[in-house]
């Protein structure tokens, strides 16, 4: 797998993750639904976000590389 679809699966599951999260918080609506919230879903979308950026920066150094040897 490349990494730009290893990528692009990454960012759909995050974005599949976001929605599920929204429609369970539509119901779960108390203080611990908060604490939850920002203890453990919002650092995902940061790390997501930091391994997204790392995975496009190998992406293209892997295509630098590739170019070098031909």
């Amino acid at each position: 797998m490349s990494l730009s679809v290893g990528r692009g699966l990454l960012l759909d599951a995050q974005k599949r993750f976001v929605q599920d999260w929204a429609r369970l918080r539509e119901s779960w609506t108390d203080q611990n639904a908060e604490a939850f919230e920002h203890r453990y879903i919002d650092p995902v979308d940061a790390h997501v976000r930091r391994a997204s950026e790392a995975m496009e920066r190998l992406a293209e150094i892997a295509a630098a590389a590739r170019r070098a040897c031909e």
